[in-house]
């Protein structure tokens, strides 16, 4: 047994049976890693796992088990590191496989990671599990078995305070057909919706709280003499799809618009128009997002006649529609993503626009800058580093009614906790734990599943190690099927941390952020030790 922080590099060859409890309260999971060692070669390497249970007899049922897959990382993180992971192989432990038989040689190690749901009825004590592994030795079947414990405290977790979004808007034919053995998924089919609401799922079982979701793309129009009608059926399935699984806190409008060339160019709204010699001049040989039913969309300036007239329809209409679902009081809305300085104003021109004809409805973005978005924005999501930066500014605004979320993704770099493959895994339960010390209430991410060809094994370093491995996605592809990472695993328990603070902040507040100073330094200083990670773990289950 070895703790399930720590990364099993496949060079590694001396372990410590740490034959540990797992803490947990009602309502989590518990996550257990256990690495098989060959002393001979072991070929089609099947697990189970069998009945979990307490002395009085009580069950804890709906565990799953899969081996920790391996994936290459052919170009290393680029940027200085203190604690930064180093493979002599290059291959780091991420996805879960836990419908894979294994085969090692001799001398080989192969970890497993076993999830064990812990319902909010469960009887708190002390449980005993039994993981069995069976595989071929010289031709012959043999098994061997391992005991787990799992220790329920008699607290119960519930709904998730934090809001947390893992952008999934890639739900393009291409990107989905690694789901469908590299078939494109016609867009709106049944099977398109199947795999929606995959996604769907698994993103309410790791809390997920929050989902992106584009109204303009989703639409279906009619256009005549400048007259717009709207259908937004398709928009409503999604939501619902995500409503219905327990995703759907907060709906995300997706962006409005978009950069009109290179970083610091102003912004345009995505405008639907007639399909005609007039629109395509107007895409100067950029596709479009898609043509259907006659309608092209295309960038325009907001000053544009043809930007307005689309937005004083659309705008009111998509208001008093969410007003109908009853959707109003939680959908956001996105304008355009990660503003700079430069194209800040362009942004707030596009912001006024919105307020104009949905006042009610509060705006967020991820941002790369600050003041110069004063007033614009009631969300707001500055990167971590920016966060860190001007962190005053971002606490006047929370003093003034704002909220306050950040971000992560190809940056920040550095010492800063993100999710990238060759960090150690505790630095993705911390960002969380950040969330918590600095007051701040959400978490966003852009790569849920943003795969590339054969993400099990390409290169995990996309783009010539422009994106650092991870960066991409959290999950992996299957055939109609999502597989999990130890990263989201981490992910999930570092939200269900947030809760348990905020929790015992209720009943001792010093305490609760004691305890939090004791991990988090700094917005990027942190106590890296995974053993006094788990005694500060222990302390507040106990304090609760």
């Amino acid at each position: 047994q070895v703790d399930p922080l720590k990364k099993v590099l496949k060079e590694q060859s001396y372990f410590r049976d740490e034959v540990d409890t797992i803490l947990v309260a009602k309502g989590e999971y518990a996550s257990i890693q256990i690495v098989a060692k060959g002393l001979c070669d072991v070929k089609g390497m099947t697990v189970s796992v069998k009945e979990i249970r307490s002395e009085n007899g009580n069950v804890l049922s709906g565990a799953t088990a899969g081996w920790v897959g391996y994936v290459y990382v052919g170009r290393t993180y680029n940027s200085p590191f203190n604690v930064l992971l180093h493979s002599t192989s290059d291959f780091f432990p991420d996805p879960i496989l836990t419908d894979s038989a294994f085969s090692i040689e001799n001398g080989d190690i192969q970890p497993l990671w076993i999830t064990v749901p812990i319902d909010k009825s469960t009887q708190a004590g002390i449980y005993k599990g039994t993981v069995e592994i069976s595989g071929m030795v010289n031709g012959k079947k043999q098994n061997w078995e391992k005991d787990f414990f799992i220790k329920v405290y008699p607290v119960t977790l519930g709904k998730s305070p934090l809001y947390v979004t893992n952008w999934s808007a890639h739900f393009s034919p291409a990107n989905l057909s690694y789901l469908n053995n590299n078939e494109e998924v016609e867009i709106y089919s049944p099977l398109y919706w199947e795999l929606i609401e995959m996604h769907a799922k698994i993103m309410a079982s790791h809390r997920q709280n929050v989902h992106r979701i584009y109204p303009v793309w989703h639409t279906q129009y009619t256009l005549k003499d400048g007259k717009y009608t709207f259908d937004f059926s398709r928009f409503d399935k999604e939501a619902e799809i995500f409503d219905q699984a327990g995703a759907l806190e907060l709906i995300e409008g997706g962006h409005l618009a978009w950069r009109s060339g290179a970083w610091d160019s102003p912004f345009y709204v995505e405008v639907p128009v007639e399909d005609n010699e007039e629109s395509e001049k107007l895409i100067a040989g950029v596709s479009p997002v898609k043509v259907e039913n006659g309608i092209r969309f295309v960038k325009l300036p907001v000053e544009d006649l043809r930007a307005q007239n689309f937005l004083t329809q659309f705008l009111p209409a998509l208001k008093e529609h969410l007003e109908k679902k009853g959707w109003l009081d939680r959908y956001t809305q996105h304008i355009a993503d990660e503003p700079t300085p430069v194209n800040a104003v362009s942004y707030g021109e596009i912001s006024k626009y919105i307020r104009q004809y949905m006042p009610e409805v509060r705006l967020l973005d991820a941002v790369l800058t600050s003041k110069e978005l004063a007033g614009t924005i009631d969300i707001w999501v500055p990167q971590l580093d920016i966060l860190h930066k001007d962190f005053t500014f971002y606490q006047q605004l929370q003093k003034d009614g704002k909220e306050v979320w950040f971000y992560t993704c190809v940056g920040p770099r550095g010492n800063y906790a993100n999710r990238f493959i060759e960090q150690p895994l505790i630095q993705v339960r911390y960002l969380h734990w950040i969330n918590y010390k600095y007051n701040v209430t959400g978490y966003l991410h852009w790569g849920l599943n943003y795969w590339v060809h054969d993400q099990l094994n390409a290169d995990a370093s996309r783009d010539r190690g422009k994106l650092p491995a991870g960066d991409n996605c959290i999950l992996y592809p299957g055939y109609k099927k999502l597989y999990s990472s130890i990263r989201f695993e981490a992910m999930r328990d570092g939200i269900d941390d947030y809760q348990l603070l905020k929790m015992l902040e209720a009943k001792n507040p010093e305490k609760s952020q004691s305890i939090a100073g004791s991990i988090i330094q700094n917005f990027n200083q942190y106590d890296g030790s995974i053993r006094y990670f788990r005694t500060v773990r222990r302390e507040i289950l106990e304090a609760l």
